[in-house]
């Protein structure tokens, strides 16, 4: 992985994604909220994690005990959805750069998450 980051402070801004809150003109791209990473590097580590070849067998077990083997969450001006699917052997990745609280985009990440994992199963005969 090569391109996740610890702060915006690491990143050319250039670089990052403009995020925007529903109501609100500011960009949040500033914003530093937590680490970065691309859709590529989040895939890679969702693989990993799932097909165990991140942790030990001891180390799974913890991580299976406190974590889901997937990522969600949502920040002011962004929101991800990321998933493995087994059965279609894919990481399906969503990345939005707007959010609200109401839960209206948090929905139409979901659906649209949906969508794609159903079409990929239907383009792979399942």
């Amino acid at each position: 992985m090569h391109n996740t980051f610890g702060s915006l402070s690491e990143v050319n801004l250039d670089d990052v994604m403009s995020g925007y809150y529903v109501g609100i003109e500011d960009d949040f791209k500033t914003e530093n909220q937590g680490m970065l990473a691309t859709a590529e590097d989040v895939g890679t580590f969702l693989r990993a994690l799932n097909e165990g070849s991140l942790l030990n067998e001891k180390e799974m077990e913890i991580y299976r005990s406190i974590y889901e083997f997937n990522h969600g969450g949502l920040v002011p001006g962004y929101q991800c959805m990321a998933e493995y699917h087994k059965d279609i052997d894919a990481v399906v990745i969503l990345f939005m750069n707007t959010t609200d609280f109401e839960g209206y985009q948090w929905n139409l990440l979901q659906i649209t998450h949906t969508r794609i994992v159903n079409m990929v199963r239907k383009a792979k005969g399942l």
